[in-house]
């Protein structure tokens, strides 16, 4: 099933679609927090072979050659993923893409259609207020980290922080689970950064909290400062506030989080 407009045209999926459909989700994502990046075989787990889901739910929209958006959708009138090319006409793309999910689920006896979107995609609302659809609280998202040391050298291998070289903060944590370490320094140095296991003989910051604290200013639920003030976050040297407040603010995300439908369930 085919059609077109003056300038793009829109199909049904046919196999091979992944390897275009996939790079642009990874594009288009690449920047919000809790993005992963897709593969091709994820991607047909959490999306083309979804119980719910038909090759004929599976909307791919064209200009010329290039793939500019595409959208899954399930029996159940779930909007698993729903991606568009931002650097073409997004509101043409998103408006096609929608409208033909609205058919789609009324064709198969869905009664309602769910569309997760992230939250700051003014053109994503605009298109679905403009559709009636109406908005709700998102659902609620629990995060566990698996080896926190780990995530915060990647963490500042990314971000490629200019704190002073041959810096160590020795992290004392409380209220952790099982399989977290307590206790790891984080060194930044000229040969980038590594997690120590054992303390080192050189100046040191310690910072002493909650793991759950440390975590949630990390993922940008909580403010650094306010933690600071309230106790929440403890470090001596004291005069190393400084440090403490940029290394801390370095960890953190300020992109707010999204977690595509497909992801969940």
């Amino acid at each position: 099933m085919a059609y077109s407009t003056s300038e793009y045209t829109t199909r049904t999926y046919i196999p091979g679609d992944e390897t275009a459909l996939v790079l642009l989700f990874n594009t288009e994502h690449a920047n919000l927090a809790g993005f992963v990046p897709r593969t091709i075989e994820y991607w047909r787990w959490c999306c083309l072979k979804r119980s719910d889901v038909d090759e004929k739910g599976i909307l791919v929209m064209e200009k010329g050659d290039r793939t500019v958006g595409y959208a899954v959708v399930g029996k159940s009138g779930n909007v698993w993923e729903l991606c568009y090319d931002s650097h073409y006409d997004a509101k043409t793309i998103v408006s096609t893409l929608l409208a033909w999910t609205l058919r789609y689920a009324r064709s198969v006896g869905s009664d309602s259609v769910v569309l997760n979107a992230y939250t700051n995609d003014s053109l994503v609302r605009e298109v679905c207020q403009d559709m009636d659809f109406a908005e709700s609280p998102p659902e609620p998202m629990f995060l566990s980290v698996l080896d926190l040391p780990q995530l915060m050298c990647e963490i500042l291998q990314a971000k490629e922080p200019s704190l002073d070289t041959d810096e160590v903060f020795w992290f004392n944590l409380k209220n952790c689970p099982p399989w977290c370490t307590k206790s790891f320094g984080v060194r930044l140095g000229k040969n980038g950064v590594s997690i120590l296991e054992e303390p080192v003989s050189i100046s040191r910051t310690t910072i002493e909290t909650e793991m759950p604290t440390l975590v949630a200013l990390m993922f940008g639920t909580e403010s650094v400062l306010k933690a600071i003030i309230y106790s929440k976050v403890h470090f001596h040297p004291f005069w190393k506030i400084s440090k403490v407040r940029k290394l801390l603010s370095i960890l953190q995300t300020k992109t707010p989080w999204f977690i595509p439908r497909a992801d969940i369930g």
